[in-house]
């Protein structure tokens, strides 16, 4: 197996003379939980399309399990598993019924329904017909699906969109437990980045139709700077010493100083910055940036 399971190489992609897709290269670990960020209607359903081979690139490769996408891309098809639009699920049959569908067509023995039945934890629902699955259990079936056959990668479009928040956290459970368990990797779009944090190991930043950035979770957070709050013995003399240092310093509703725009390796600095001082230090905390802090710098870049 490739150690990038998915390559893109300067893809272009237009409908007529509108460029959705425009010089997008990206790699995508082995193992990886890859998240492709992006706001609505910055093409990554449409990258998503070129991916499994259901829309054609203008120009540009993709490798797909270091198989050409359009050479290889039956073969390709037989090791990944996709979840391109909203779920096509039959609402009078049974989740087992369902998933016998899907063996059949995959030319699977239907033992494998139980262990992807177990996988997405609907072991208890296998009898119960679809129609009366919440949205979440039907994304999970869905999923379940799509892994049918074992494969090495499984590739989701918005796969948390419109759940609630027990559905999302199921899904999230899911995904981020099938590298471990099942060794595939995940590609997933998706424009909620709480959620992207709570699960991705790996993340890409789709803008103009490019990847702007890519990164891993950890690396792109470490990164970034966040913010000290410190509890002092004198607010007004702190915000006056560490403004004089030029740090960006204010004074909070909780009477303590917050210094923004702080990378973590540095408040050891500020701390001895007060304590030479004389100021006496209480607590202090520092907060790591969100995702969407990251996000939102990146996107408005």
């Amino acid at each position: 197996m490739a150690s990038h399971v998915i390559e893109m190489r300067g893809v272009r992609k237009a409908f007529g003379e509108h460029k959705v897709i425009d010089g997008l290269s990206l790699t995508m670990p082995e193992h990886s939980i890859f998240a492709f960020l992006g706001n609505n209607g910055a093409g990554k359903s449409t990258a998503i399309r070129l991916i499994t081979g259901l829309l054609r690139a203008d120009a540009g490769e993709i490798e797909v399990l270091g198989l050409d996408v359009r050479k290889h891309r039956k073969a390709m098809l037989s090791q990944i598993g996709a979840i391109v639009d909203a779920p096509s699920l039959y609402p009078n049959l049974s989740a087992e019924e369902f998933l016998r569908i899907g063996c059949t067509i995959k030319g699977l023995p239907w033992h494998h329904i139980d262990r992807v039945l177990a996988l997405v934890d609907l072991t208890a629902a296998s009898g119960r017909l679809v129609a009366k699955f919440s949205l979440g259990m039907k994304q999970r079936l869905a999923i379940a699906h799509a892994m049918l056959g074992s494969p090495k990668l499984l590739i989701l479009d918005e796969p948390t969109n419109g759940l609630d928040p027990e559905g999302m956290r199921d899904v999230r459970r899911l995904l981020k437990s099938l590298p471990g368990l099942t060794g595939a990797s995940v590609f997933v779009s998706s424009h909620n980045l709480d959620e992207v944090e709570k699960m991705a190991t790996h993340v890409a930043l789709l803008k103009g139709g490019a990847v702007r950035f890519q990164a891993s979770i950890a690396e792109l957070l470490a990164a970034q700077a966040g913010a000290l709050s410190i509890d002092v013995g004198d607010v007004a003399r702190a915000q006056q010493l560490l403004s004089g240092a030029c740090y960006t310093v204010e004074r909070t509703e909780s009477g303590r100083i917050k210094v923004s725009g702080i990378e973590k390796h540095n408040a050891d600095r500020v701390h001895a910055l007060l304590v030479h001082a004389g100021i006496r230090l209480y607590q202090s905390v520092y907060h790591t940036p969100s995702l969407e802090q990251w996000f939102m710098e990146k996107h408005h870049a």
